[in-house]
């Protein structure tokens, strides 16, 4: 698995699935946040592409687990939101890349690309 997806809505991480499939990555996703560390065990991806704000988990806590961590701590993430002042509190937590919501596909697409060279 090259990039896994994390966000609570299941629309959204089939639209991010189905666009980077497309571009022939290996891609799998979590519409469970809580669940993410399961699907980590499974195969640690090199990109993680998660909301910032989820109902129940938090895309600022998932940061920290895995930066904090030796074993994942090289895996890049990409952190998306619609929040005002999500850009700002992005930079303050070790994330490698911000999205913006709503997002356009080449936006999504160039990030991705950019994080996994």
């Amino acid at each position: 698995m090259d990039i896994l997806v994390v966000d609570d809505n299941k629309d959204i991480c089939l639209l991010i699935e189905n666009i980077l499939l497309s571009e022939d990555y290996d891609v799998e996703s979590c519409c469970n946040p809580a669940e993410f560390q399961q699907k980590l065990e499974k195969g640690k991806p090199q990109l993680i592409i998660t909301d910032m704000l989820m109902s129940g988990f938090d895309g600022r806590t998932l940061t920290k687990e895995i930066k904090s961590d030796p074993n994942t701590s090289e895996i890049k993430i990409m952190m998306m939101s619609a929040h005002p002042d999500a850009a700002r509190i992005c930079e303050n937590i070790g994330v490698d890349d911000f999205l913006s919501k709503p997002f356009e596909i080449d936006d999504l697409v160039n990030k991705v690309e950019k994080l996994l060279r």
